[in-house]
């Protein structure tokens, strides 16, 4: 019995010494000296358009290219309310602020295109009827930035803060209202900077605005090169703030477009679909309504 105990002992031993190891190795890449690169907010930020988003969304990719340690807490649909309830109430959120030396989020535009709302919003604001209402959603964006700052600053008071601003993706129809909407919440993003120096701003709006090439089959979110574009223009904000060196995206996975109309309705209907999508929006090339 007691030589049983003294061979159930050691193999105890070993499993607990095999199991540290792993912690260690698992732990590794998080102490290697590399910064720990955070992206938090919306489907733009979590790479919606792409497949393989855990691959090649815009966020990976620039960790990729500049050696940081990468994780995404972004998800499809949050506008700012979420964003502020899982700082606030998840365990992951909090450890993950801490944890990082740069944080990005991109956050907004769902507060508008997620709205109950938003088909009223929309045929109001493209009949000039209901602009208040607006400007209303833009006041709030403003309010919970500084929440979210707030927020922030509580966990981490150091990490390298980077707020997207918000692109328009259409030319046609839908312009009108969605520029209304964009501009708003431009300006409080640029007032909320404005207010806080430690606050900087990404312009996707330069890079993705009307590049009909680099939206997905949605004619919203960034497809495989639109990812690319944004990673490249993020490594030269990062490259001035003095954080990388690299300005050319390292791409370890090519991205895969998601086409999100073809798979939902099939391959015929669904590219009928996006057809139409894409001329209520103005992305057919050659094409302006």
């Amino acid at each position: 019995m007691k030589k049983f105990r003294k061979i159930a002992a050691v193999l105890l031993c070993v499993v607990m010494i095999a199991a540290s190891l792993q912690c260690l190795a698992f732990a590794a890449p998080q102490d290697s000296g590399k910064l720990n690169f955070l992206v938090l907010g919306d489907s733009i930020a979590e790479g919606f358009g792409v497949e393989n988003k855990e691959d090649a969304a815009y966020g990976k990719i620039v960790a990729d290219t500049n050696g940081y340690n990468y994780r995404n807490l972004a998800q499809v649909a949050n506008d700012t309310q979420d964003l502020i309830r899982k700082i606030e109430t998840v365990d992951e959120f909090r450890e993950s602020i801490a944890w990082a030396d740069i944080i990005n989020i991109c956050i907004g535009s769902n507060n508008y295109l997620a709205s109950k709302d938003v088909v009223w919003i929309t045929i109001g604001a493209l009949f000039g009827t209901n602009d208040k209402k607006l400007d209303e959603i833009a006041y709030g964006i403003y309010d919970d930035l500084n929440t979210i700052y707030s927020l922030i600053r509580e966990i981490n008071p150091d990490a390298t803060l980077i707020f997207d601003n918000i692109y328009c993706a259409w030319k046609g129809l839908g312009h009108i209202p969605f520029i209304k909407a964009v501009s708003r919440i431009n300006a409080m993003l640029n007032k909320f900077a404005a207010k806080h120096d430690d606050v900087v701003i990404f312009d996707t709006s330069a890079v993705i605005s009307h590049n009909t090439e680099l939206l997905a089959d949605d004619c919203v979110h960034p497809n495989a090169k639109g990812n690319v574009e944004l990673a490249r223009h993020m490594l030269i904000l990062l490259k001035n703030l003095g954080l990388g060196e690299n300005t050319e995206p390292v791409i370890l996975t090519p991205g895969v477009d998601y086409n999100f109309y073809r798979q939902s309705f099939g391959n015929v209907f669904g590219t009928v679909v996006w057809q139409l999508v894409r001329f209520l929006t103005g992305n057919v090339p050659g094409i302006d309504i």
